[in-house]
């Protein structure tokens, strides 16, 4: 049996009733926007695999997208008004029929519409610099104010265009750190279609070294091809391997790991951190890139900092709330027993083109001596 399936077909019945019963006031329309809506997103197959040429591939991921971004914004306001005003129905009845009537309901779907408008606004505008100082322990006074630039998330792809990288890659340049630290999903998708919209990244290469690690969507498609690409462009590749980087007569040791999706393509690999330190030189400190920030408590072990991205923050309202409750280390930065852990937000976007609740980021993170 294919449960993918099941569950698949389970969720699309559940959201299809939802939408049926809850788009209250509206009469028999409520069915029509349903299956209307629901018929949509499951066209996402054909968005998933890019099967369809440029133009209508663009079309259909913009049709798709917006209604699942609107969906979901809408799903969540009419949740908050089922909470509040079905209890009320019990002593209130006159406020409920108020609350459950076709005004309200218009002026819900208005306002998801508005909410969704300025995800798109604010999604467009790009990622903003994140500052962040990261206090540790008998830090060496040539490793004070260390500079470390993060990009991760960046999905440079069929969401993320040339344009948007170029726009990146001119905020990075006005800094002068010592390290670019590259965390995963930096590309995504066929790599010969999208191969030009990462090249802006070259030009760091001239700015700073630059160490990156491959996230779970570099292994969706061209995997090899992408970090070949990468390496091309002068990137350092960590996979389960470590480098030393030394400022002044102190040293710090990177170590990356592969993210758990290569397991896909090659069930023998995956994310080895005892192999990512073997035969490691002496340093002061270390800090790990991991792609996905849940390994935190076996890093913690070995590490005194590390660098993930991965879950977007939840990237828009409700996600941005949700992942709170799922992932520890979902955004920020937090502790792991005695190691720091640093989520970045994600400097691009995945999916639906919306940043609500979250912004865009590049981090840039200074060490300092507690």
């Amino acid at each position: 049996m294919n449960w993918f399936l099941v569950v698949a077909i389970f969720i699309f019945s559940l959201l299809f009733l939802f939408l049926g019963f809850r788009l209250t006031g509206i009469g028999h329309y409520s069915w029509w926007v349903a299956a209307v809506s629901i018929s949509i997103l499951l066209l996402y197959p054909l968005v998933w695999y890019s099967v369809l040429s440029e133009m209508p591939d663009k079309v259909l991921r913009a049709v798709v997208h917006f209604d699942m971004g609107l969906l979901g914004i809408v799903i969540t306001f009419i949740l908050i008004r089922d909470l509040i005003f079905l209890p009320v129905k019990l002593f209130k009845p006159d406020w409920a029929i108020m609350a459950f009537s076709m005004p309200v309901t218009l002026m819900i779907a208005a306002a998801g519409f508005g909410v969704l408008l300025f995800g798109y606004w604010k999604a467009s505008q790009g990622p903003e610099i994140v500052k962040i100082r990261v206090p540790i322990a008998n830090l060496p006074l040539a490793l004070e104010k260390f500079t470390i630039l993060q990009i991760s998330d960046l999905h440079a792809g069929a969401g993320i265009n040339r344009a948007y990288v170029e726009n990146v890659v001119g905020q990075v340049i006005s800094f002068v750190p010592d390290v670019i630290v590259l965390t995963g999903d930096i590309a995504d998708g066929e790599h010969k279609k999208y191969k030009n919209h990462v090249q802006p990244l070259s030009r760091l290469t001239g700015h700073a070294p630059v160490l990156y690690i491959t996230g779970n969507h570099e292994y969706l498609r061209d995997s090899e091809k992408w970090i070949e690409h990468f390496r091309q462009m002068g990137f350092q590749i960590l996979l389960n391997q470590h480098t030393l980087i030394s400022k002044g007569n102190s040293s710090i040791l990177f170590a990356g790991i592969t993210d758990p999706a290569v397991k896909e393509i090659r069930p023998e690999d995956g994310p080895d951190i005892e192999q990512a330190l073997l035969a490691s030189p002496v340093s002061d400190i270390k800090i790990l890139l991991a792609h996905q920030p849940k390994i935190a408590s076996e890093a913690s072990k070995h590490f005194d900092l590390q660098l993930s991205g991965h879950t977007h923050a939840g990237q828009f309202f409700p996600w941005n709330m949700i992942i709170k409750l799922l992932q520890p280390y979902s955004a920020g930065l937090k502790k792991c027993g005695p190691m720091w852990v640093y989520t970045n937000a994600g400097t691009g976007f995945w999916g639906p083109p919306l940043r609500i609740g979250t912004t865009s980021e590049i981090t840039i993170l200074e060490l300092g001596r507690m």
